[in-house]
């Protein structure tokens, strides 16, 4: 075991919020592209409720890194 100071914690801001919107996001485009090359009622259903989903949830992560972006700058 070693005695050497600890680093200090790097604040990396809201990227870990704007990761997860990425990802999920792409989530939503490969729904949508599945769909768009073969349209069956199976796949429709699934960009429905996954694809969308994802996209939902990516847009309010997305505002969620906005805004504590935001308040970190001290403009909200």
């Amino acid at each position: 075991m070693t005695d050497a100071p600890v680093p200090p914690r790097e604040d990396r801001g809201p990227v870990g919020w704007v990761t997860a919107a990425c990802y999920l996001a792409f989530v939503g485009i490969g729904f949508s592209l599945i769909h768009f090359l073969w349209p069956t009622p199976l796949l429709f259903s699934l960009f429905m409720i996954v694809g969308q989903g994802a996209f939902g949830l990516a847009m309010v992560l997305y505002a969620i890194a906005i805004v504590i972006d935001l308040k970190r700058q001290k403009v909200l």
